[in-house]
């Protein structure tokens, strides 16, 4: 589960990334820009989701009275 939630994750990232670059050239194209808000959402979703089953994903998305991060696992410890 762990790892299905972070792939979805890190694939709406790659496609904002990509969505973003295109933009920077093609920046009046509407359908990209729809495209681009529309990864936006599922980008914050998933990392929402990722966040309220595993805790924060990096360090800046601590907003813990504590320090939370360091109390999961870390990314290279998988689902063990």
């Amino acid at each position: 589960m762990h790892d299905d939630v972070l792939t979805q994750l890190q694939m709406y990232d790659f496609a904002l990334q990509e969505a973003a670059l295109f933009l920077n050239s093609h920046p009046h194209d509407k359908e990209a820009l729809s495209y681009y808000r529309t990864m936006q959402c599922c980008s914050k979703q998933a990392r929402e989701e990722y966040e309220a089953l595993y805790g924060p994903l990096t360090n800046r998305e601590n907003n813990s009275c504590s320090w939370e991060y360091i109390h999961g696992k870390w990314p290279w410890e998988g689902d063990k």
